[in-house]
């Protein structure tokens, strides 16, 4: 099938095609502007690193306390995370901004383990909000009465210190709400349909069309006689 064909198939059908696109121009126009928009919200995170404090040593031979230790801080990181997902923390953290303009920012924390490395994760609504709810929770694990509310009630013997590895900072925000590329794009999909729709009306039509006589016959067409343009004969009464 040759480009014209194509071509003719797509203005045989031209309202199909038109009144398509333009169904998908009204559709994303109102899903954009009328339906309300889920705004996603900014994301602060930071890491800190968790080390054991080992027994003394008895004696001056060599011992693996310091190894199993460490093993063993991986499992308090675990539970550690668990205190920083927990319901009772983020209110403490709430608590420690209670000047914070409008009130404290409501929010989630999470927590992801890399070994001794844990990398917390916090998102709120306003980009001031989640700055504002990851430093208080630095503050908050970082604080003197840190170990009495949170440590010894996972595991007192191993005494861990907490450093901050990586400052909170902001690493995403509310994409963003383009409505011209938004109804652009839907309205280009709506374009779509309404082609492949002429194309599949063209597929499914039967008649004999002009361009299939010489394939029919097997025999080149010499002249056509146009039917427009002639008179309507008139019927005998």
């Amino acid at each position: 099938m040759e480009l014209r064909q194509y071509w003719q198939i797509l203005t045989d059908h031209a309202a199909i095609v038109i009144g398509t696109f333009l169904v998908g121009i009204i559709a994303a126009t109102a899903s954009v502007f009328l339906i309300p928009q889920v705004a996603t919200p900014y994301t602060a995170t930071f890491s800190i690193a968790v080390e054991p404090r080992p027994e003394p040593r008895t004696g001056s031979y060599y011992t693996y306390d310091s190894y199993y230790a460490y093993v063993a801080s991986e499992y308090f990181n675990d539970d550690l995370i668990k205190v920083l997902e927990s319901d009772h923390f983020l209110q403490a953290v709430r608590s420690r901004l209670a000047s914070f303009p409008g009130g404290p920012p409501t929010g989630t924390i999470t927590g992801e383990k890399a070994h001794r490395i844990i990398e917390v994760t916090v998102t709120s609504a306003t980009a001031e909000g989640a700055r504002a709810l990851a430093q208080a929770v630095v503050d908050e694990i970082t604080a003197p009465d840190a170990k009495r509310k949170y440590f010894d009630a996972i595991s007192a013997a191993q005494d861990p210190t907490v450093t901050v590895i990586d400052q909170p900072r902001i690493v995403s925000g509310p994409a963003g709400r383009n409505a011209i590329l938004n109804i652009g794009a839907r309205s280009l999909v709506g374009l779509i349909l309404g082609a492949g729709l002429a194309f599949l009306l063209a597929y499914l039509d039967d008649t004999v069309q002009p361009g299939d006589v010489p394939r029919l016959v097997g025999l080149p067409v010499i002249g056509e006689i146009p039917g427009r343009g002639l008179p309507t004969p008139r019927k005998k009464k």
